[in-house]
């Protein structure tokens, strides 16, 4: 006898937690260890030059071998750590204020909105050679340039969730006569939070990248680039051990805020 199909239509049914035994966590893994195995066996293969491409294994060695270089510790991975923090956190704090004050006030909203629009358009790394004139080659212009890469991303999310706040729950809030700070810490933050961080989590991707590809141009030291210093050199495997190092970093930070994500996102509760 022919099984009945389900009544249930397919747009509304829950989506299921596991795919042939594996939760999503666990198909991210096996698809990372394969594309690494590819990877590890076409450069093992022949069919690509050394200078293109080492096997994985190499890159993973030399990298653990770079850990135990102070130099490249201080110097380069953990300077760019902290220029990725330093930019990142800059980018929440400010994203966050300059939307709510657009969420608040018309004319701030009319006055920065047009720029908000247009960022995907500006070239914001050639702004580079002014913040050399103005700051020199030091940390400041790669925070700077960092903080504005990534800033508008979250002033984008954020400004979502302040303006889709009911605007029944913001009546409420006047008839009970709450200061314009219990709203804010009452109302707009809890209403908006889901929103900031998912803001926060893009912004902290585009900090990293903002951090390193202003390390191949205006540092002499740095992830970024000891990285463009093995390109230019040839030295292809310290080139991937550094992009090892990023990779590593990205995945650890965005997994941090990921579980973040879920403790605070009450709509995924």
């Amino acid at each position: 006898m022919k099984a009945r199909s389900s009544v249930v239509p397919s747009y509304v049914r829950p989506t299921p937690r596991r795919l042939a035994g594996l939760p999503s966590s666990g198909w991210t893994v096996v698809l990372v260890a394969t594309a690494l195995v590819a990877i590890d066996g076409y450069a093992r293969s022949g069919a690509v030059s050394r200078l293109d491409l080492v096997p994985v294994g190499e890159m993973a060695i030399r990298a653990v071998e770079m850990l135990a270089e102070p130099d490249f510790v201080v110097d380069a991975l953990l300077r760019s750590v902290l220029l990725i923090c330093v930019s990142f956190a800059a980018s929440a704090v400010l994203g966050v204020t300059v939307a709510y004050a657009m969420a608040r006030w018309r004319w701030v909203h009319r006055a920065v909105k047009p720029y908000v629009d247009v960022f995907y358009a500006l070239p914001i790394f050639a702004l580079y050679p002014v913040m050399v004139v103005m700051f020199g080659t030091g940390v400041v212009p790669i925070i700077l340039l960092s903080t504005l890469f990534s800033v508008v991303i979250v002033i984008s999310h954020a400004l979502v969730g302040f303006e889709t706040t009911p605007a029944i729950v913001t009546k409420l809030a006047r008839s009970l006569e709450m200061s314009r700070t219990q709203q804010l810490r009452k109302i707009l933050m809890p209403s908006a939070l889901p929103d900031i961080l998912v803001g926060l989590k893009l912004g902290l991707a585009y900090a990293i990248i903002a951090v390193l590809a202003t390390e191949f141009i205006l540092a002499t030291t740095g992830l970024g680039q000891v990285v463009n210093r093995a390109y230019n050199n040839f030295n292809t495997v310290d080139m991937y051990a550094g992009i090892v190092f990023v990779s590593a970093f990205a995945l650890l930070a965005n997994l941090a805020l990921g579980a973040a994500l879920r403790a605070f996102d009450w709509r995924r509760r």
